[in-house]
């Protein structure tokens, strides 16, 4: 007996096991069809996903759509969790229910229409009748008389949009911080819904604040810089009337001195006079930085460059730069002193001077410049500089040095530059607009006028991808006669081949090799970033270089190739690898520096 039941006892755990050993697959089975059924659902959207029963504009559909995919996106990621098909069906129902009412359609309704079991999240949406303003009420203060054109932005009969309602809000405190001396500019609104009228009550109101003026501007934490041109970089007089936008401005202006690590502000609050003190809390960053650099070039082989800079020469923010580079084709040296804005509305000067040895149409030249710059705010978005450079050059040969020539330009141009950012932009444009006299001083040559355009743009496709475009348009001419390009020194002429203008062509490859008259540079680049560190980069390059004022459009030079990145904490490292076109492959040049492209 007790045999027979150590046996039963032995089988029952047999069967126990061998039943626990394939215990496993239903729950396999259960998630690889769970996962399948997840990538259905977390799929894009598509024309069939929404069916909307009344007219609607195909861009708001299209925004509903995209809030549904990036939703489906995060679920994909692992950045959302949507256990159940009801639970994703419910969250994506709340994402359309909001954007509806964003768009004015308050009275929609929302009917889910899952297919093949939730496999398939579709939905029939009824907007309804859209919202529209109906009446509009400004609720201020007594003391605010000045009108404000941001009233003037909405207006009755209009869809009721939410984005509208809050560039609206924000435009009115802009205005009132600007044209009033609030301390605090709070603007609320509230909105009263007739659902049955289909539209809306607005109204605006600010919070109650007192107007105050500042007594007294003052700057702490100041070691090396002295405190009395930090107060006048702020921009902010004693006494002056409160207002939000002058003292962000001066923030913004402290940091740009680029002589501040931290910049802190602190109101106190009003005294019973309505007088508050406005105190900068700053911190120095260190003043002098050495910089070393270097890179390589099939044509002018490895190069160094160092740069040692001083940003607060004499304590009142000059900066000194002394810099110096060498390779193969090219030596220079130089140094610039700039002295910046004693008041936000005067120019910038810099002071600058360099001596390069370079090589021009196989000729070694050197060129030494001496001037100085002067850099105006225009607007927003656009810079103006001005200023006066003369310049020595000459040729040396076995006999001595020859062609010793100089000449004084008046260089100015107007710049707007939108990028976000210099040595990786991957949104942006930066315009230049340029024109250089430049006379003779010997009379032994023309005197003659540089034209000069450039374009650059960047279009950020994806998180990854990058679209890169620039365009650089150059031309001489004749200063009261017509340009004779043999008279005109060789330092002066334009060229073209090398890693600055078309990369796989020799350096000053492109005919004329002895430099032309007019010039034509573009570039495209796609730019890809595949992971934190690393990114790949494929170029097209082309030029047009001629002796005369117009250019033979069907003969281009052409360079094309490949560049590995290295994207560090300051800028990325590139290696570019090029090749002239038709006869890709043909031969290889090889170019490293720091920075994109352009």
């Amino acid at each position: 007996m007790e045999n027979r039941l150590v046996s039963f006892h032995t089988l029952f755990v047999k069967v126990r096991f061998r039943a626990a050993g394939w215990a496993w697959l239903p729950a396999v089975l259960c998630l690889w069809v769970g996962q399948a059924h997840a990538e259905t659902r977390f799929a894009a959207t598509n024309a069939d996903t929404l069916e909307i029963t009344s007219a609607v504009d195909n861009d708001l559909v299209e925004r509903w759509r995209d809030a549904l995919d990036r939703y489906r996106q995060d679920l994909r990621q692992g950045l959302q969790v949507a256990s159940r098909p009801l639970s994703q069906q419910s969250a994506e129902m709340q994402i359309l229910a909001e954007h509806l009412r964003s768009a004015g359609y308050y009275n929609h309704d929302i009917q889910p229409r899952p297919e093949e079991d939730y496999n398939r999240l579709r939905y029939r949406v009824d907007p309804g009748r859209r919202f529209v303003v109906r009446q509009i009420i400004w609720d201020w203060p007594e003391e605010l008389t000045t009108p404000l054109n941001a009233e003037d932005t909405i207006q009755t009969g209009e869809p009721l949009v939410a984005q509208n309602i809050l560039d609206l809000q924000t435009r009115l405190r802009r205005e009132i911080q600007s044209s009033a001396c609030y301390l605090r500019v709070n603007v609320r609104y509230e909105l009263s819904l007739d659902r049955r009228g289909n539209a809306g009550d607005l109204r605006f109101y600010m919070e109650d604040s007192p107007q105050v003026n500042i007594s007294e501007v003052r700057i702490e934490g100041t070691e090396e810089v002295r405190s009395s041109y930090t107060r006048r970089l702020t921009g902010i007089e004693d006494g002056e009337c409160f207002q939000r936008p002058r003292l962000d401005r001066a923030r913004l202006n402290l940091y740009e001195s680029n002589l501040f690590a931290r910049v802190d502000e602190q109101v106190s609050e009003p005294d019973e006079n309505n007088e508050v003190v406005v105190t900068y809390h700053v911190q120095e960053r260190f003043h002098r930085t050495l910089k070393l650099g270097g890179g390589y070039d099939t044509d002018a082989g490895p190069g160094v460059n160092a740069e040692w800079v001083h940003r607060n020469f004499s304590r009142r923010g000059e900066r000194l730069v002394l810099d110096a580079r060498t390779s193969f084709l090219t030596q220079r040296v130089g140094a610039a002193l700039t002295i910046p804005r004693r008041r936000p509305e005067w120019p910038r000067l810099t002071v600058s001077t360099s001596l390069e040895r370079t090589l021009f149409a196989d000729q070694r030249t050197y060129v030494w410049q001496k001037g100085f710059n002067l850099e105006q705010i225009l607007t927003d978005s656009w810079v103006g500089n001005s200023g006066v450079d003369v310049r020595s050059s000459w040729t040396t040969t076995e006999e001595g040095v020859v062609d010793f020539e100089q000449w004084l330009a008046l260089p100015t141009n107007v710049v707007r530059d939108t990028r976000d950012d210099v040595l990786d932009p991957r949104r942006g444009t930066r315009l230049l607009f340029g024109f250089t006299p430049n006379f003779s001083l010997s009379g032994t040559q023309p005197h003659y006028g540089q034209v000069r355009a450039s374009w650059r743009g960047y279009w950020a496709q994806t998180d990854s991808l990058t679209l890169a475009a620039t365009t650089e348009g150059s031309t001489l001419f004749g200063l009261g006669d017509e340009l004779d390009l043999d008279r005109l020194s060789v330092t002066e002429r334009l060229y073209a081949g090398g890693g600055g203008s078309v990369r796989g062509w020799p350096f000053q490859g492109v005919s004329p090799t002895d430099g032309g008259r007019t010039r034509v540079l573009q570039s495209v680049e796609q730019r890809v970033r595949w992971s934190e560190r690393w990114g790949t980069v494929g170029f097209v390059d082309a030029a047009w270089l001629s002796r005369s004022a117009t250019l033979d459009w069907d003969d281009p030079a052409l360079g094309a190739g490949l560049g590995l990145r290295f994207f560090t904490d300051f800028a990325p490292l590139r290696i570019d690898v090029g090749s002239p076109l038709p006869d890709w492959g043909s031969e290889w040049r090889f170019y490293f520096s720091i920075g994109q492209a352009f």
